[in-house]
């Protein structure tokens, strides 16, 4: 009778009530987990089976798509770890669409069912539900904040990185939240970011964030926004590697990193392909000064002045103009005050009284009988004369905005 039974079922006869509920009633095992996993079981029996003793017969009735809402509803409360990840598996499909508000009582039962299990105490029937709903466009708001949320990175992240639901004040208020470590930087990485947003993730002062928004090459990040990062990777090294390998660089923000980079990244800022022939030149020759004044460092000890090196430097025909802007950017006035006299043919007093005079003019008289390009008088007069911004002379037409008796009257003025 009972094999009778078994095998019409397996056939897929449709056996009435009472005959499917023998079956499910049986002391093997093996015979009850066949219903359970049945696709065309009645529901009342698979709600019956749902409250079965054995683990791997209510997992399977987590898993079975014909399982009733109400069964699935009661699985949510399951003891065992293994039958809710299974039932999160199912649920987490039929999210789309789902809210909080629900008239029609299945999607109503199902949400609920989903939220329950978004707020599971095991992270792994968590990270299923994550997992799921992480790029679903129409997933419940609600349950996506909850996950994006959550304390265990394995869960947030992929929320947080992939989730279209989530939207800019979303992002911004879990920045503010202070989240697990790692959640940030899930953040960093989506394919697209607003303004706000990222400059959030630069005031949150996690450098592992930072680090991931550099490397994220689908976003487009502010010109004013990477000059900050790259005064910040002055201190925070971890931010250098990022930044040179920073898809686009602009012209400031690659200047800049020439002036500081750690040794073992300046041959990849060397080697970007994306800045023009000038800006490249300028590069170089901010790297060459720079690996020059290493291999001096590195020398035997000498007692060489800035001056006489400055000297040593014309004679041999090295002593370039603009290394006084170098010189300067490096903090090395006293050789920039040398290199100038030598190169301006003045006395190292005259030039140090320049320095100090506050005069505009003498400072772009100086610049011009050095040699120095006329674009250069802006940040000499900042950097050298202290030149406040109001009285900061610019250069006219290409040129200096003096004319050469002017400049040679006012150096004659200041001495040899």
């Amino acid at each position: 009778m009972f094999k009778g039974l078994l095998d019409k079922f397996r056939k897929g006869t449709t056996l009435d009530y009472e005959e499917a509920k023998e079956l499910a009633s049986d002391q093997d095992v093996k015979v009850r987990q066949e219903v359970a996993e049945h696709p065309r079981a009645q529901p009342e029996i698979l709600y019956f089976l749902a409250t079965d003793k054995v683990a791997s017969v209510r997992a399977a009735i987590a898993n079975n798509s014909a399982t009733p809402r109400l069964a699935d509803v009661l699985l949510t409360k399951d003891v065992d770890e293994v039958v809710r990840s299974q039932l999160a598996a199912k649920i987490s499909k039929l999210a789309p669409g789902l809210s909080a508000n629900e008239v029609d009582k299945l999607r109503r039962m199902t949400y609920e069912a989903l939220e329950t299990l978004a707020r599971d105490q095991a992270v792994k029937v968590r990270q299923i539900v994550a997992e799921t709903l992480k790029d679903m466009a129409d997933a419940p708001p609600d349950v996506i904040r909850h996950l994006a949320e959550d304390t265990e990175l394995v869960v947030c992240a992929p929320v947080l990185e992939n989730s279209p639901v989530l939207t800019e004040r979303d992002l911004i208020q879990i920045i503010n939240l202070n989240p697990t470590d790692g959640a940030l930087s899930a953040i960093s990485k989506r394919a697209s970011l607003s303004d706000e947003v990222m400059e959030e993730l630069f005031a949150s002062n996690d450098s592992a964030a930072v680090a991931g928004l550099l490397g994220n090459g689908s976003v487009s990040i502010k010109e004013d926004l990477l000059e900050r990062i790259c005064d910040k990777s002055r201190t925070v090294k971890a931010l250098q590697d990022p930044l040179v390998h920073r898809p686009t660089l602009p012209k400031g923000v690659a200047l800049r990193l020439a002036d500081f980079v750690a040794d073992h990244l300046i041959k990849a800022l060397l080697n970007r392909k994306d800045l023009d022939p000038v800006t490249a030149a300028a590069v170089r020759e901010e790297v060459s000064w720079r690996l020059d004044q290493a291999a001096e460092k590195e020398a035997a000890a000498t007692t060489e002045t800035p001056y006489s090196k400055a000297q040593r430097l014309h004679e041999n025909g090295e002593l370039a103009p603009s290394m006084v802007e170098s010189a300067l950017k490096a903090g090395q006035k006293e050789y920039a005050i040398a290199a100038l006299a030598v190169l301006a043919g003045k006395s190292v007093a005259a030039v140090e009284k320049i320095a100090t005079a506050e005069n505009a003019k003498a400072v772009v008289s100086l610049c011009w009988k050095a040699g120095l390009e006329p674009e250069s008088i802006l940040i000499m007069q900042k950097r050298f004369g202290a030149i406040k911004p109001p009285s900061v002379l610019k250069p006219k037409n290409g040129g200096f905005p003096l004319s050469d008796d002017e400049m040679d009257w006012l150096l004659e003025f200041f001495g040899d």
